[in-house]
């Protein structure tokens, strides 16, 4: 951990990025209790997920991980670290996560990989996950020829 002041709450760290990947290989398989659990419950807690959308506060964030209980049947998911920096109240993550899992209509596993953002905070006496940015890697590319206008307006 970069740069990191060596306080109860870093070293309490190491413990909550390891509650994120447990719960998040229990969404891989339809069960949301675990992430919840680890959110935090305030009205500024966000999350930005790969199937489009956000949510701001605790009420909505909890709706979207139950829908997103019902778009798995099973599965797993790994995790490739970029980069982790631990400060005193906050904490980030950046990881490349890989995704095999079962959808609700389809007979094989499909598999997709993300860039993902864990934001956490250090609330009361642990560690919680304030916001989550997924959305899918892609290879990378010039902007100009991705981004012209539309023709034929």
């Amino acid at each position: 951990m970069h740069g990191t002041v060596e306080t109860a709450a870093t070293r309490d760290f190491p413990a909550a990025l390891a509650r994120l990947r447990e719960a998040l290989a229990h969404v891989a398989n339809g069960e949301v209790g675990p992430i919840k659990a680890l959110y935090s419950h305030a009205d500024d807690a966000t999350s930005m997920y790969g199937w489009g959308g956000y949510e701001k506060g605790w009420e909505a964030i909890s709706r979207r991980w139950d829908w997103a209980a019902k778009q798995f049947r099973g599965g797993t998911v790994s995790h490739q670290n970029v980069t982790t920096v631990v400060g005193t109240e906050l904490a980030l993550v950046t990881d490349i996560e890989n995704f095999e899992v079962l959808l609700p209509d389809l007979d094989a596993p499909t598999r997709w990989t993300n860039r993902v953002t864990h934001v956490f905070r250090f609330e009361g006496s642990e560690w919680r996950l304030l916001h989550r940015h997924a959305n899918r890697l892609e290879q990378q590319y010039e902007p100009a020829p991705r981004l012209a206008p539309a023709s034929g307006t």
